[in-house]
């Protein structure tokens, strides 16, 4: 395993939490192309110094990767390529080892299946060739389109590669499987269908198989389907589940200003019509890109080519803007995240249908012009600084009551509501889920416990019992005396953590419960002086801690123990300090000011 210490140099870092969560907002990157680049000769640097292209993304703030799958791309043997690249990319074995790559760099996974052996998009639906035998027969296409999505999630599952999202298909404004046979200009020859009663029963054949291929799964992953352009979102959506279509996650959509030049705003406003119309959904923008350069350095056309007046000149920092603010637009309409189309598709001599080199140099986050160099002043240092501009974060806290009495309600109460009483709504698909969300400030910690009263009159009948393997400690409250209560620190991304009532029990968790106390950590008394006390249940190294002042500038600190966790700190003049320690590939962050 590679070295997994990721540190932001921002204020608020992007960190895996220490407590058993899920990020809830998406910061995603496409990288379907990047396992092809390497082969075609590609070298990515980062500061000037080659590196994993996985790390790069993961290290800057990325958690998530985007990866497309073809059923048999064998249309790439006819193109003429470098020695060395493979016959074909984007397959399964492919998309494995891409799956791989992000998650060994410590990022979730969307699977794009586009059920297709060639590229779909809105005018674009093109039936895999292996199943044009049963094209016309209904039946039979929803038993090769069941059998194949059953095999992809069983055999990467079987590898430990099961996403945590599958998007069924890609741009599917005009349906799904449209067409059969391409021509020579890889268009569709031969119309199917254009019924979208026949689109649904499609569309409910892939859900199907990919929850009855997870039922046993330790990764769940939420289904996403996908249309190209906001202006076609709220029409797509309504039409598809008008026509049967209704057991999915996540609504998601494209989003480029160069076709139909609509504003981030607009963006905004359909995100939150889409929410306002259909609530039990998520809503994300899983495909999106703004250019950072105009001329076309390579034998292959450029894709985007317009820029929005609102973002120039096109350079490096006005694409890290859009995309900021993008991502800000989303978030705060209520959409769960962003992913960004072909950050890694850089020029090289390999080959496309349509051309040598790449259509999205001019977009994507190295620099054609300083050795494919990763641009953090351009939208390679969108996802940090996106980050950086949150000093908090949203907590959605979920309690399963299956067998439990809520005929009084479920709340939760703690220091996160001042010990007021917050009530739980049910979810919409498990009613015995219940749910609330909470902005709190990041870094700091909180005691809480689920509870089916929302009065102090007799509430130890109806507060649950945290076990003790999940309770906190005195000493992470600064001695208070909550040590039957579950505990949190809030961490710098937006994050869901799950709990059986009365269980250490979690939804996501792949760490025992059991060592939950030992991940805490504590400085105190804050704001401190020159002595402080860092509680982790282990002797502090130096090593161990760094700590970084408001310029993202790493300080020079003298740490030396003068007591049962209790720290002489010299270095630190005045001022507000990010804490940051590494231990057993664990992040623990806390602000700190020191007067």
């Amino acid at each position: 395993m590679s070295n997994r210490y990721r540190i932001f140099i921002v204020l608020v870092l992007s960190i895996t939490t220490q407590l058993v969560a899920q990020n809830s907002f998406i910061i995603g990157q496409d990288l379907s192309y990047a396992n092809m680049m390497e082969d075609c000769g590609a070298v990515f640097r980062e500061d000037g110094t080659a590196k994993d292209v996985y790390e790069i993304f993961a290290d800057n703030g990325t958690n998530l990767v985007r990866v497309r799958v073809w059923h048999t791309p064998d249309w790439q043997e006819n193109l003429t390529q470098p020695e060395g690249v493979k016959s074909q990319y984007n397959n399964l074995e492919d998309a494995a080892k891409t799956i791989a790559r992000a998650k060994e760099a410590g990022m979730q996974v969307m699977l794009d299946i586009h059920f297709s052996d060639f590229w779909c998009d809105p005018g674009r639906q093109i039936i895999p060739k292996a199943w044009e035998g049963v094209a016309n027969n209904e039946t039979a296409l929803k038993d090769s389109i069941y059998q194949y999505v059953t095999r992809v999630l069983t055999e990467l599952n079987n590898e430990d590669l099961m996403p945590e999202y599958v998007k069924i298909g890609n741009e599917n404004n005009s349906g799904i499987m449209t067409h059969k046979g391409m021509n020579s200009q890889y268009e569709g020859i031969t119309q199917l269908s254009d019924s979208w009663a026949r689109h649904g029963r499609l569309y409910n054949t892939a859900i199907k198989a990919i929850r009855d291929a997870s039922v046993n799964t330790t990764i769940k992953p939420k289904i996403a389907l996908h249309v190209a352009s906001p202006e076609h979102v709220i029409w797509f959506y309504n039409n598809i589940i008008e026509n049967g279509v209704s057991d999915f996650d996540i609504m998601g959509f494209t989003y480029y200003y160069s076709y139909g030049e609509k504003s981030i705003a607009y963006v905004g406003n359909v995100i939150k019509e889409l929410k306002a119309l259909h609530p039990s959904y998520e809503t994300m923008v899983v495909e999106t890109g703004y250019l950072w350069d105009k001329q076309n350095i390579d034998g292959l056309g450029n894709i985007i080519n317009a820029s929005s007046p609102d973002y120039q000149p096109v350079s490096p920092s006005t694409q890290k803007q859009f995309m900021v603010d993008l991502s800000k637009e989303v978030k705060n309409a209520g959409g769960s995240g962003v992913i960004f189309w072909e950050p890694a598709w850089v020029s090289t001599p390999c080959s496309t249908p349509w051309g040598t080199g790449s259509s999205q140099e001019h977009v994507a986050f190295f620099d054609h012009r300083n050795q494919l160099n990763y641009m953090k002043h351009g939208a390679g240092g969108w996802p940090a600084e996106f980050w950086g501009t949150q000093s908090t974060s949203t907590v959605t806290l979920k309690v399963d009551m299956t067998q439990q009495d809520v005929s009084r309600g479920v709340y939760v109460v703690g220091t996160l509501s001042d010990w007021q009483f917050v009530e739980l709504q049910p979810e919409v698909n498990n009613a015995m889920v219940y749910q609330t969300s909470l902005e709190l400030n990041i870094g700091d910690v909180h005691a809480y416990y689920f509870i089916t009263s929302n009065t102090w009159t007799g509430y130890e009948n109806y507060r649950e019992t945290v076990p003790e393997a999940c309770a906190t400690s005195d000493e992470l409250l600064n001695d208070q005396n909550w040590t039957t209560d579950r505990a949190f620190v809030v961490p710098a991304n937006d994050t869901t953590i799950a709990y059986a009532w009365a269980s250490c029990e979690s939804f996501y968790t792949s760490v025992p419960e059991a060592q939950l106390k030992e991940k805490f950590w504590k400085i105190y008394p804050n704001p401190a002086g020159k002595q402080i006390n860092l509680l982790f249940g282990h002797t502090v190294l130096k090593s161990e801690l760094k700590v970084f002042n408001t310029n993202g500038e790493q300080e020079n600190i003298d740490l030396k123990a003068t007591g049962n966790n209790a720290y002489q700190l010299e270095g630190l003049k005045p001022g507000l300090y990010l804490f940051v320690m590494t231990k057993n590939q664990q992040h623990f962050t806390q602000k700190v000011r020191i007067e």
